[in-house]
């Protein structure tokens, strides 16, 4: 990266003004990224704070005092530290890679050359916020199924585990013929009772090594471009990815970031490899004349809608602006998608749920009817 490019000043103040190792790496400070909703709340204030002509270390010792986030205290103290010690707010910022993204850094960074970082940090934070709304909607997508399946996987493993042996010793005793569907009940039942801990234990050893699998990039980017091609959640999936680029990408350009330098801070964001690798091509064909809208046509992942939106906003000089309009569209049809896929799944979980609990208790009343008969005909 060149060093008249934004990021390559970035890096360029880093290695030449910071020190490698910051001068207080021995503080707690946080081991991961803070959540989008805490720096949120914490560009507004400092925005507040900035636009009511208070300096710039004086707001962060006052935000760091009245942080009730262990994590976020830690990180506003470190930034304060460096702020005293005779750092740009950007470089401070910079000094913290795994708490501060480049687009805190870049953004920044341009808030100070043009003498508007509060009203930058306003708009970034109006940006987290929408980020942090639409990571809300997809997490209630996946949520609300995966509950309403562990609530009726409980009521059936109740069943089966408490309420059909009860049933079966009863039959026993009276030494009835079984139809088939009551033995096969019968026979998972007995199963779940004398394996059950076992299978309590796998499934805990299975989450864990999943959790562990997720925290690799790698089989964490597989998995994503994978539930892209999964009915409905796939859908979900890829508007709100659409939706987080054009609202990134937006608002970098709104903050006067260049172009190739907005895509790039875009780009090294995303963790899914297939989006990545479309940026890189965009930014590719940017970088030789070409517009965004020409490399989006032929894309697997953006809706041709999405090119023809930010052809318009080239043509018009207003990409920017026409990028949040986009953003705007899919986060609203992303509510309505959600909503679609909520009202489609709850009855069909509820009818499926209710058709296992009613084969297996038919299956545990079968013998008691033929009982009833066989008593009646004597």
């Amino acid at each position: 990266m060149h060093a008249d490019t934004l990021e390559g000043r970035i890096k360029a103040a880093r290695v030449h003004t910071l020190p490698q190792t910051p001068p207080h790496t021995t503080r707690i400070i946080p081991a991961r990224r803070l959540s989008a909703r805490d720096k949120a709340e914490f560009c507004t204030q400092l925005s507040v704070l900035l636009q009511s002509r208070v300096s710039l270390h004086r707001s962060l010792e006052v935000l760091a005092r009245q942080s009730q986030s262990r994590r976020m205290k830690a990180a506003i103290e470190r930034l304060g530290k460096d702020v005293r010690s005779g750092y740009s707010f950007s470089q401070a910022l910079a000094a913290q890679p795994v708490v501060f993204d480049k687009l805190f850094v870049a953004t920044a960074e341009v808030g100070q050359e043009t003498g508007r970082l509060g009203e930058v940090l306003s708009s970034l934070a109006i940006h987290l916020e929408k980020i942090n709304a639409v990571k809300r909607k997809v997490m209630q997508a996946m949520t609300y199924p995966a509950l309403v399946i562990a609530v009726a996987v409980a009521a059936v493993a109740f069943l089966l585990v408490f309420i059909v042996p009860t049933f079966a010793e009863m039959f026993r005793t009276l030494q009835v013929e079984l139809p088939l569907s009551t033995r096969i009940v019968m026979e998972i039942s007995a199963f779940l009772g004398a394996n059950g801990h076992y299978l309590i234990l796998g499934f805990i050893v299975i989450a864990f090594a999943g959790r562990s699998l997720l925290l690799s990039p790698e089989v964490n980017s597989r998995l994503r471009e994978y539930s892209f091609g999964i009915p409905f959640l796939g859908e979900v999936l890829r508007k709100s990815y659409v939706a987080r680029f054009c609202r990134t990408l937006g608002t970098l350009l709104q903050a006067q970031v260049s172009l190739v330098d907005a895509l790039e801070i875009v780009r090294k964001s995303t963790v899914i490899r297939t989006i990545k690798d479309e940026i890189g091509n965009i930014i590719r064909s940017v970088k030789r004349g070409g517009a965004i809208a020409d490399r989006l046509l032929d894309s697997k992942v953006f809706p041709p809608m999405v090119a023809q939106m930010i052809a318009v906003g080239e043509e018009t000089s207003e990409l920017d602006a026409m990028l949040l309009k986009v953003a705007d569209y899919y986060e609203k049809d992303l509510d309505g998608t959600i909503e679609a896929l909520s009202s489609l799944i709850e009855p069909v979980i509820i009818l499926l749920l209710g058709g296992i609990v009613g084969a297996i208790l038919i299956s545990m009343y079968l013998p008691m009817f033929d009982l009833v008969n066989v008593v009646g005909m004597g």
